[in-house]
């Protein structure tokens, strides 16, 4: 390995570390500090799935039909356990049935 391909490889090490040093002093509450990198953020998983719902305009089940969709636009979900919860706090989606998910704006009153 020559030197410089090593300090590279040094200075993507530090990088990640910082980057995880500030995710979690973020998680104690604490502001990151100033000459911190900053947080690279996606779209969160439930502006995805309210996006998926209105394109498709119909309830979808969550296993065989969102976590799909959201794979194909290149967002993977890790915790399939808390899947439905995630979704449920928006409180822009509703579960219609057992597994299955629609936008709150599209549920007929019960």
């Amino acid at each position: 390995m020559t030197v410089g391909a090593l300090v590279r490889l040094l200075r993507d090490e530090i990088a990640e570390r910082e980057t995880l040093l500030v995710g979690l002093e973020m998680r104690l509450g604490r502001d990151p500090p100033p000459d911190a990198p900053p947080r690279e953020k996606g779209p969160s998983i439930a502006s995805a799935v309210v996006a998926v719902l209105r394109e498709v305009g119909r309830p979808m089940h969550g296993l065989d039909e969102i976590i799909p969709a959201l794979a194909a636009r290149g967002i993977h979900v890790k915790n399939k356990a808390g899947f439905a919860t995630l979704l449920l706090r928006t409180r822009q989606i509703v579960r219609t049935s057992p597994g299955t998910f629609g936008l709150a704006s599209d549920a007929s009153p019960t």
